[in-house]
């Protein structure tokens, strides 16, 4: 079920995952991040390269509200030297394909147990304002796909993709327009600027035009 108020979307999209994993917890004071752990999320990620429309990602987010993601570091001893990871101000946190690292461990500079790593799908967004139905419905099969993947991954139960949550860059007053031949559908922004669009077998029949007002800056499966 959809909240009256829809968060906005880096937050959004951290909730995306089926599980959090807090980082596993050795001797050291800081959590730490068994590199084993990042090559089975990448070799998942390999597996849905044919999902041309959406973009897998990880996320690590800390348990602690006053730090920030970019306050976040990792660094690891490989053969090449110590290598240093850090996640944007989303959360999103990018690592090298490296299976040869199977025995790195990935230290973080955060307290042990603060710490959680997530996986997300978003869309690659529309490089015009004006699609279709159909063209942008095309979204909720790839991300039932991927997330399905992702659960069975997981030991989870496959999730069922309702429609779009879309994130507007105008905030509480952006829309959306379906132009139905029955009737124009309006869609408006939450406070977060997050506009709900779900899945209509009429209206897929129909795909009929749709509009945003602007580019949208993030679209992820609505579940």
């Amino acid at each position: 079920m959809v909240s009256m108020t829809p968060r906005p979307l880096c937050s959004f999209f951290f909730a995306l995952a089926l599980v959090a994993n807090v980082l596993t917890v050795r001797a050291e004071e800081n959590a730490v991040l068994p590199y084993t752990l990042v090559i089975k999320y990448l070799e998942l990620f390999q597996s849905l390269e044919h999902l041309d429309r959406i973009v897998p990602g990880l996320l690590v987010a800390s348990t602690d509200p006053g730090v920030k993601p970019q306050d976040i570091r990792f660094r690891a001893l490989t053969q090449s030297g110590w290598q240093n990871f850090s996640p944007d101000n989303s959360g999103n946190i990018r690592f090298p394909d490296q299976p040869d690292w199977a025995d790195v461990v990935l230290l973080s500079n955060q307290p042990k147990g603060s710490l959680q790593l997530g996986v997300g799908f978003s869309a690659k967004l529309p490089e015009t304002t004006r699609t279709t139905y159909q063209e942008l419905m095309r979204l909720v099969p790839q991300f039932e796909e991927a997330l399905t993947a992702l659960a069975k991954l997981q030991g989870q139960p496959a999730p069922e993709v309702k429609g779009l949550s879309i994130q507007m860059p105008e905030g509480p007053d952006a829309s959306i327009r379906v132009i139905s031949q029955k009737e124009q559908r309006i869609l408006r922004a939450y406070v977060t600027g997050i506009i709900v669009i779900k899945y209509d077998e009429a209206l897929w029949l129909e795909n009929p035009p749709v509009e945003f007002d602007k580019l949208p800056i993030g679209i992820v499966p609505l579940k």
